[in-house]
């Protein structure tokens, strides 16, 4: 079964039709003159028939002129995020045989959801036309993703994206199998939870030796953008959070659930957490476990 990950992906640029794509309507961080030509390349030679074709698929307006474009930071390379995944400039740059594309390019045409309800096409709130990997720098390679939001889906987002009250995605992907980062594990790949080394289960983002352990991630598979509760209101992500970790559970879902619910609390935290449950898991009383149950 393959792994399910999400991170954060701020928002750096929201752009919207003016005749040709050249207007910025607001901006959370500085983007080189690189990044702003390709993003406005991509604008001007968006594919009209490709948007007919997906606001099929998902549901949403079919006139160019009812977007605007969100330019989330999707994927640092070579760099842990919050949850302790790793997607190294190796894989983000791999020919994917299967996509028969580089595997950054598989966010292209995803949808953008709303708190990684993903089960139905038909909720999307837009899709992902275009994804560009900056490699300007060896200290900052990281990929960018052109947002196409219906405006006439969700009004309310739109307000939001324009504001700067909305300010960040989460992105989701899969990935085929996880490697270890400590350099003295005996057992780094896995496949499958079932395979994970102890380092992963219980150390991840704590220093074992002075090394961070952390997943790096193999044969990815980007599949959505979403937007994960209210920026401006910290109780409402963490609630949007919590639902969503609890739909993971329903499902089987458990590291995945727990990999989203790490994001709530400090590395510290995280860490104390992890300990005492690898050590006191078979001793934990029933009525604890139903009130977990409960809880999640």
């Amino acid at each position: 079964m393959p792994f399910y990950k999400t991170a954060q992906a701020p928002i750096v640029s929201v752009y919207e039709s003016s005749g040709k794509f050249t207007k910025r309507a607001a901006q959370n961080e500085e983007m080189t003159q690189q990044e702003d030509a390709a993003v406005q390349t991509a604008l001007n030679i968006l594919s009209k028939d490709v948007l007919r074709a997906v606001s099929k698929v998902y549901n949403i307006s079919d006139n160019i002129n009812d977007y605007i474009f969100p330019v989330p930071r999707a994927v640092t390379a070579d760099e842990p995020n919050n949850n302790g995944d790793c997607f190294q400039h190796d894989e983000l740059t791999r020919f994917s045989a299967n996509h028969r594309c580089l595997v950054f390019q598989t966010f292209r045409n995803d949808p953008l959801h709303v708190e990684h309800a993903a089960d139905n096409p038909k909720t999307a709130r837009g899709y992902i036309p275009d994804a560009h990997y900056v490699a300007s720098t060896d200290n900052d390679k990281h990929v960018l993703t052109v947002v196409a939001m219906d405006t006439t889906k969700d009004p309310p987002l739109a307000e939001g994206l324009l504001s700067g009250e909305v300010d960040e995605f989460s992105m989701g992907c899969i990935c085929d199998q996880v490697r270890c980062s400590y350099s003295k594990c005996i057992s780094p790949v896995a496949n499958s939870d079932r395979d994970l080394c102890d380092h992963l289960k219980w150390y991840k983002m704590s220093s074992i030796d002075g090394e961070l352990i952390y997943e790096d991630c193999l044969g990815v598979e980007y599949q959505e953008l979403s937007v994960v509760g209210n920026a401006a209101d910290p109780k409402a992500k963490t609630q949007a959070l919590l639902k969503y970790a609890t739909r993971q559970m329903q499902r089987g879902q458990s590291r995945a659930a727990f990999s989203l619910l790490s994001t709530l609390v400090s590395g510290e935290d995280q860490a104390e957490v992890a300990k005492f449950f690898s050590k006191n898991a078979g001793k934990l009383p029933e009525a604890m476990l139903r009130l977990a149950d409960k809880i999640l």
